[in-house]
């Protein structure tokens, strides 16, 4: 707790000190790439932006961000709006990160499936966030979500990357204390559950490799060990479905509090389980700060064995590819109250930002988050001594090529996988890191 509250007060000294340095049914969500030329500019111009028609694939570049000179800690707006959507064309099939790599899909952020055609053979595990599983009544289970099943589209994946495993994201959403209840106090209900999940893994044999699942944190208030009950279950129908080539998977969402899952947890579920997808980010809240500062990340995983012991249960050091911004409340609030309002930020809305606050927006390097901050400052009033005094107006934490390489190089160290959340929240050139 020390390091939390050091970081944080360091994160607040910060922002003054700034200021003094001077082919599925989806549609492409690619429909209007922008391709950003910025003229120079003094501070008291607004900058030149020319838009133009995105270049086909053979007009990207065929050198990555690394023979680019692209991954580097003194980043600039002008930077990331002139290169965001540029990956290596030529590099799609290298992988650069070796260890087991797991990325999420989400309808809502449909550029994710572009992500995964274009990148298939750098992912081990692609996760759609399709489906959501309910209890209907006595004994009854169903997994709702089939309508967003892109046959077509998993079929491509798997021709492009005939290793590829596709393992759906299932969450258990809404469910009322009766039914948490129901299932957690009759064998009858929990073996219905399990059989449930099952028959569907066999009904899409073809499509599906296993789950991701996400219910820790739903069932949190639940007895721990009726949970482990619970999974160990599922884990061991799930592996009965008989499959000549590879036997289906279990992955489990893991928050990163050890209250959901301690080492204790993790031995025994590790018997039975196929990987743990350690969900390591959101760690500042709703005050200004890192989304996931890399000494708690590895403090996090240091909970885990790493590969190293032999284990062929995969862990998974989850990566963020979305942001929060955070925008101070005016008129001020009184000290001891929230001093700035929080939003959650996708790619194209740091773009949109950058292009709005050019050439105000400042990119600082956090040396101990190993995370950049984007700040804008305000002129102040005058402060005790009669000067004025600049503080941020908006400050901004979003990925940078430097703070996911920060995390493929930790992860390597501890010899873990990586789970990416999500494919469609992030910029194009990210991906030549994997």
């Amino acid at each position: 707790m020390k390091y939390y509250l050091i970081l944080f007060v360091n994160l607040c000294i910060l922002y003054p000190i700034e200021s003094t340095i001077g082919p599925g049914g989806h549609k492409s969500s690619s429909k209007n790439r922008d391709q950003i030329v910025l003229s120079a500019s003094t501070d008291d111009e607004q900058p030149t932006v020319s838009r133009f028609k995105s270049q086909e694939s053979s007009q990207l570049p065929n050198k990555n961000i690394f023979e680019r000179g692209l991954l580097e800690e003194d980043l600039t707006p002008a930077s990331i709006l002139g290169n965001y959507q540029s990956y290596c064309s030529s590099c799609t099939d290298v992988r650069q990160f070796s260890n087991p790599t797991l990325i999420f899909i989400t309808p809502w952020n449909n550029h994710g499936y572009d992500v995964a055609k274009i990148f298939a053979q750098k992912f081990d595990y692609i996760s759609p966030v399709w489906f959501n599983v309910k209890r209907i009544g006595y004994k009854k289970y169903r997994i709702d979500g089939t309508h967003d099943i892109d046959s077509e589209w998993v079929k491509f994946l798997k021709e492009k990357n005939s290793d590829v495993r596709i393992v759906p994201r299932v969450a258990f959403e809404k469910w009322t204390s009766g039914d948490v209840h129901a299932l957690f106090e009759s064998e009858d209900e929990k073996q219905q559950l399990a059989l449930a999940l099952k028959n569907f893994l066999i009904k899409y044999d073809e499509l599906f490799d296993g789950y991701v699942f996400e219910l820790l944190s739903q069932f949190h208030a639940s007895a721990k060990e009726i949970l482990h009950h619970i999974l160990i279950d599922i884990a061991h129908h799930i592996h009965e479905i008989d499959n000549t080539a590879r036997r289906k998977e279990i992955i489990l969402a893991v928050p990163p509090l050890e209250e959901y899952l301690n080492r204790d947890d993790f031995n025994l579920l590790s018997k039975h389980l196929d990987g743990f997808h350690i969900m390591t980010y959101d760690f500042s809240g709703r005050q200004p700060g890192p989304v996931s500062p890399i000494i708690w990340v590895q403090e996090v995983m240091d909970r885990f064995p790493s590969s190293k012991t032999g284990t062929s249960v995969k862990i998974f050091l989850g990566i963020h590819l979305y942001g929060y911004r955070y925008d101070r409340i005016m008129p001020p609030p009184a000290k001891e109250q929230q001093q700035f309002e929080m939003k959650h930020i996708l790619g194209r809305d740091y773009i949109e930002f950058l292009k709005q606050y050019f050439p105000s927006a400042k990119i600082h390097f956090d040396e101990r988050a190993h995370e950049h901050i984007t700040v804008v400052h305000a002129r102040s009033e005058t402060n005790i001594n009669g000067k004025a005094q600049l503080l941020p107006q908006i400050v901004l934490f979003y990925p940078s090529l430097k703070s996911i390489y920060d995390r493929l190089e930790l992860a390597i160290k501890l010899n873990v996988g990586i789970a990416i959340w999500d494919g469609g929240q992030g910029f194009d050139y990210f991906f030549d890191l994997f």
